[in-house]
């Protein structure tokens, strides 16, 4: 695969200077002159980066120019396809996808592009089963995250990471999940399964560590309406392993003992599982929100907490607590299951407090208290990777 990154400025001299500031791991350079008129000094671009830069102008005409490469939509007059970057674009779905590719590589250009938008789970394993060489595509949307992150890994050739461009991951996300970019084909996808799912940090998490541990797997985002459609591509092998986050952690369950899994004690007593792996001897399902909970209360002294929160999240971490022998009060948005109300959480005595609660909430959390926070905007990303730790060791009893 070739990284390309995009960058969409509100002005030239923006767009320059952005080009200027990137880092050197990156193979190309896409500029998009939409967000600025649809033209621009070419000279000042090309000398600007020595990678190949691919000028574009989405919706309008094709740029004139006779350096770098030119992004040109299907349908539109060729004139150089050696320099040329042939892109179709579908916004709202995914078209018969066979006769498309055959008319469009028929042309020979340097590049082929395909933009679609999947709709299913199903639609983005026809959209990755599409992939050839030479050829490049990409899965649109929330729901077409899945192909997305995945068609690298299956020979797609370039991956557009943003810098502020809109729909596309950023470059800071991507850099983890693809390394150096020499992929072997995965034998194994996993995926993180929620709704929505596609501020997942996940990817950039377990990509590395299965490089680390040099197994041949993949991991991307799972986002779609409802966990019966990721557990059916699961329960045919077509998924290997699940990271399952809000709010299909009582469904993983459920799915679970319906299958006949392993149920860890973790999972038990959680009465969720954000855990699911395949395995020679069975499927696996665990809780390791617990583990991640255990992991970062190694170094809290505390005795009473208070857990902000009354789901699948909470119950975790209601669970990590009460092995520590602390003392647990609970207070939720919606006061139900023993929680009292959220605003009396500024009011607690005690010594910590558990924040399980989704981001944009605001949490009254009293001056000066200790807190652990599952939410990314409150500093999330640590339980994320505490509890990633024995999720990848999970994971990896896919390959044994």
């Amino acid at each position: 695969m070739q990284l390309v990154v995009t960058i969409y400025e509100p002005t030239q001299d923006a767009a320059i200077d952005a080009i200027r500031s990137l880092r050197d791991d990156h193979d190309m350079i896409e500029v998009r002159l939409d967000a600025f008129g649809g033209t621009g000094d070419f000279p000042a671009f090309c000398g600007a980066t020595a990678k190949p830069i691919i000028f574009t102008n989405r919706g309008g005409d094709p740029p004139e120019t006779d350096l770098g490469f030119v992004d040109v939509e299907y349908g539109r007059k060729i004139k150089d396809p050696r320099r040329t970057v042939l892109s179709f674009h579908d916004f709202e779905d995914m078209p018969d996808l066979n006769p498309l590719i055959d008319a469009m590589t028929a042309f020979g250009c340097a590049h082929t592009k395909i933009a679609v938008t999947p709709l299913t789970l199903r639609e983005n394993d026809a959209l990755l089963a599409a992939i050839k060489p030479g050829l490049t595509i990409i899965g649109m949307g929330e729901h077409g995250l899945y192909s997305r992150i995945l068609a690298p890994f299956f020979g797609s050739e370039l991956f557009f990471a943003g810098i502020a461009a809109p729909g596309q991951l950023s470059l800071e996300r991507v850099l983890p999940i693809y390394g150096d970019r020499k992929l072997p084909k995965p034998e194994k996808i996993f995926a993180i399964a929620g709704n929505p799912a596609g501020h997942s940090l996940s990817p950039a998490i377990h990509n590395p560590l299965f490089r680390k541990n040099r197994v041949p797997g993949a991991y991307t985002i799972a986002s779609f309406e409802t966990f019966d459609e990721i557990a059916e591509a699961f329960q045919r092998g077509r998924i290997a392993g699940l990271s399952v986050t809000a709010p299909f952690k009582a469904d993983a369950l459920a799915f679970a003992k319906r299958i006949g899994a392993d149920i860890r004690p973790n999972a038990y007593e959680a009465e969720a599982a954000n855990t699911l792996v395949r395995t020679k001897i069975g499927v696996i399902a665990d809780n390791t929100d617990v583990d991640g909970f255990e992991i970062l209360l190694r170094g809290v002294h505390a005795r009473r907490a208070a857990v902000a929160g009354a789901g699948a999240t909470a119950r975790a971490a209601i669970v990590a607590l009460r092995r520590g022998g602390k003392e647990v009060r609970l207070y939720n948005r919606n006061p139900k299951f023993g929680a009292e109300p959220l605003d009396n959480l500024s009011s607690f005595k005690g010594d910590l407090v558990v924040d399980t609660l989704p981001p944009g909430v605001h949490v009254p959390i009293p001056s000066g208290m200790t807190t652990i926070a599952a939410a990314y905007d409150r500093g999330g990303l640590q339980l994320l990777q505490a509890q990633a730790i024995r999720q990848n060791a999970l994971f990896l009893e896919a390959f044994r």
